[in-house]
């Protein structure tokens, strides 16, 4: 791609999100995404442990079709 169309390009995203009535949209898109839990304030960190509990794996022989 030419450097001269990316300078376009990019004058061009520049000054569509400088309009007034795009940044109003984005508002209140972010608004309605807040208040229907989109984004979520949890930890970013996981606790330690294992995240899934598991059983306990068997290792006595082959699996039956039919179990007991």
């Amino acid at each position: 791609m030419k450097l001269d169309t990316v300078i376009k390009l990019g004058s061009l995203a520049f000054g569509v999100a400088q309009d007034d009535r795009i940044r109003q949209l984005l508002k209140i898109a972010h608004n309605g995404a807040k208040r229907r839990g989109f984004y979520d304030v949890g930890p970013i960190v996981p606790p330690p442990g294992p995240s899934v509990p598991y059983a306990p794996v068997r290792s006595s022989g082959p699996r039956s079709r039919y179990p007991r």
